[in-house]
Parts: structure tokens; sequence; C-alpha cells
């Protein structure tokens, strides 16, 4: 629904544009452009982080999965039965978003034209409010077909590595995908590696723009270096969560009086070994914070100031049209995960009240569960911003044009992170602890 609402916006904005403005369709500077790259990076990330939500649900319905096996179906028509499943509701869903999404769409347009106003790079004529049935057609077919594929992708991936006698959920990868993931990781690591080396560099262009006391601009070419290792970093971390997310748990979790309290104990013990969950939840968040801890520094320090202030406003459009839809698709991403797992810990739930814990006791492992998730992050955050942090000194130290980034920088949208996971997990928790509780009361 969420995805819905926002490609319809951008669809019905894209059409009515073309309606009323024919002549801006092929424009350089048309408007469209507002539209359609959010659009773009918002179902590329619906793909990206709908495989958490994918794993959640094989694992979910487990029981029904094996039965089919039992019954001879293969991973190939496993994946097609979910990728239906996840197609038709999909269309249901970006139905009803699209509805949703109608009278938005003038309001963003207006919002963004009162915000930067018309530019050297951007004509934003007035906008009609209109309902396009053109654009709503298109925006079911976009997510239908985009989540029916990404539901097919991240089943069969899940479905081909079991083996063919036991329907092991726990054995994710097979030989053969462990040993891509290796090479993938070992290509990124060195990537990354020389991206960061290739950024300490001084050029001899940009060291005639010092010598004429043009450093500022020099700043400027920084920036596809500093963007690169945004975007690997991120892939890098999401290849890895699942190997280091629970050896950092282990290592922060020994301040924890564990062997004190109970539910401080049951709360380590479940991160560790709700291994999907964990990686579903911090990698997508980890991403989130540290792109926007990246491009807070470059319209900040990069781009701001003298004589490129309009640069800093292009980069501010900039941010709100690329990020805008992937972090909205990865907020709803994570709270939909967090609902998924809760009602899945209803039955243990049950079991713990009818064992005598209180609704307190549960309250408060849920809690401290909740703390866990969120210093993991919090740590992972900060530890990831610290080597851009640095290289953003040593750029400034190189070009003799300190910028003079503070510590707090690379810790404000860990944690917001950390505040989001706080505020998710325990409001969902806790209503599900409420709705348990008063089941077994009446019961």
């Amino acid at each position: 629904m969420i995805t819905g609402l926002l490609t319809g916006v951008c669809l019905n904005g894209i059409y009515t544009l073309k309606d009323h403005y024919p002549q801006l369709v092929s424009a350089h500077n048309s408007p469209i452009l507002i539209f359609i790259y959010p659009m773009i990076f918002g179902i590329i990330t619906l793909f990206i982080v709908s495989s958490g939500v994918i794993k959640l649900i094989i694992y979910n319905s487990g029981k029904e999965y094996t039965l089919w096996t039992i019954l001879g179906a293969n991973s190939t028509q496993l994946s097609f039965l979910i990728s239906g499943q996840v197609a038709l509701i999909s269309l249901i869903g970006s139905a009803i978003g699209f509805v949703g999404a109608f009278p938005f769409t003038s309001i963003l347009y207006k919002w963004v034209r009162q915000l930067f106003g018309t530019t050297q790079y951007i004509v934003m004529p007035p906008l009609p409010s209109e309902f396009s049935l053109t654009a709503f057609w298109w925006t079911i077919i976009f997510i239908s077909l985009t989540a029916g594929l990404a539901g097919y992708f991240h089943s069969h991936k899940l479905f081909s590595a079991l083996k063919n006698d036991v329907f092991d959920f726990q054995k994710v990868n097979t030989k053969l995908q462990a040993v891509f993931k290796g090479f993938v990781i070992i290509f990124i690591t060195i990537g990354l590696l020389a991206t960061y080396i290739n950024a300490t560099q001084v050029s001899s262009w940009n060291r005639h723009l010092i010598r004429i006391d043009q450093s500022s601009e020099a700043i400027k070419s920084y920036v596809s270096n500093v963007m690169i290792i945004m975007f690997l970093t991120i892939v890098l971390f999401t290849l890895l969560s699942p190997l280091i997310l629970s050896p950092i748990i282990k290592l922060w979790t020994k301040i924890l009086p564990k062997k004190k309290f109970a539910a401080t104990n049951t709360a380590f013990w479940t991160s560790i070994f709700d291994q999907h969950y964990l990686t579903s939840l911090i990698a997508p968040l980890f991403g989130a914070s540290f792109l926007l801890t990246g491009l807070t520094i470059i319209t900040s320090h990069f781009t701001a100031g003298g004589p490129n202030r309009e640069a800093a406003t292009n980069t501010l459009l900039s941010l709100v049209i690329f990020l805008g839809a992937p972090l909205i698709i990865i907020f709803t991403n994570v709270l939909v995960i967090t609902v998924i797992v809760s009602k899945q810990q209803s039955i243990r739930l049950k079991q713990f009240n009818l064992l005598g814990f209180s609704s307190s006791h549960l309250i408060h492992e849920k809690l401290m569960e909740s703390l866990i998730y969120g210093f993991t992050l919090l740590i992972c955050g900060i530890v990831g911003n610290l080597p851009l942090y640095l290289l953003v000194q040593k750029i400034g130290f190189n070009l003799h044009h300190p910028m003079n980034v503070s510590l707090s920088t690379i810790t404000y949208w860990p944690t917001i992170s950390f505040l989001i996971i706080l505020i998710f997990i325990i409001t969902v928790d806790v209503a599900r602890i409420i709705k348990v509780q008063s089941s077994n009361n009446m019961s």
C-alpha cells in the first residue's frame, strides 16, 4: 500500500504533466524528472528490502510448504506459489495506495515548487489536481510485477538451497552461493578500499584550484568518491550482517546483567537465535542512516557556502527526490517485519504467560530486546560512519579547506534509527502482549 501510494503520486504527476505540458516531456529540464527518480529508486528499494519479508513469510509458513513438498512440489513450483501470493496482495494493496495517492500528488508538487522555485535546471509550472486512470493501471502493474518477481527471486534462492530429503530452513546458502557471496564480498571490499585511497589523493587540477584560492570548488570533485563509498559500504554491510551481527551482540551485551535478570537473559538469547529478524531489521536501517549521514555531510560541507549555494539547493532537491521514497519504504518495511515477528511470537508469549510470567515481566523482556537491537544498530552506525568522517577531515586537510565536521554528525542518524527501533518494537510487542494476556484471561 505504501509503495502503491508513492508510485501512484509519481505516475499521477507524470501523466498529469504530459496532458497539460506536452512540450516539457522531452525537455532537458522537464519537471517530470521530479516524479521519475523517486519511482525508480522506490521500486528498486522495494525489490531489495522485500527479501526480509519473504524470508519471514516462508519461515512462518514452514509447515504448509513442507506439506506441499511432501505432495511433490519442487522449489520452482513453491517459488511460483509465493510469487503469485505476493503479487496478488500487492495488486490489492497498490490499488488502495493509489486512491490515497491522488490528493497528495498536487500537494507534494506544490511543496517542492514553493521550496525550490524555478531553477535553471528544472522548470516547474503549476500542476492541476487530476486523477489519471492510466497512472492507476500502470501503478498496479508496476507494483504487482515488482513484488511478484521479488517473491519468486527471494523464495527460489531459499528453496533451491534446501536438501531434497530434509526441508531445512536454516540452510540458506548452497556451497556455490557461499563461494559466490565470498567473491562478491572480497570484490566490494577491494573496491571500497581503492575508493578510500583515491579520495585521499589530490589531483593536479585540484592543486591548481588551491593555488588560485578556489579550494571550495576542488572539494566538489570528491562528491562522486563519497557517493561510491556510501553505496559500497551499504552493500558490504548487507552481505556481512548475517556473519557479524551476532558476534557484535555477544561482545557488547557482556555488560548487561543477564545472570541477575531473567528477562534480560531471555531477550539476549532471543536476539541471537532470531537471525532472520535481526538482519532484516538492522541492515535496512543501517543503510538508511549511513546514506542520510553521507548526504548530510555532502550538503553541509561539500556544496554549501559561497558560490556553491545553488549547488547546495540542487543537492537538497536531489536528497528529497532520490531518498524520499526509499526511506519511507525502508521504515515501513521495518514496521512490517516487526509485526510479522511479533505475530510469530504469540505462541511463545502464551506459553510464558501460562508458566506464570506476568505482563510486566514480558514487557520488560521486550524492552530489553528492543534495547539490544537498538544499541547494536547504534554501534554499527557510528562505527560505519567513522571512516567516512575521517575521510572528510582528510580531504579538507589536503585541500587546505577544513570542513570541521562535528562528531554529532556521525551519531545523529544512527541515534534516530535507534529510537525508531525502540518505538516500533515496543509499540508492536506491548500491544501483542496485552492481546495475548486478554485472550488467556478470557479462556
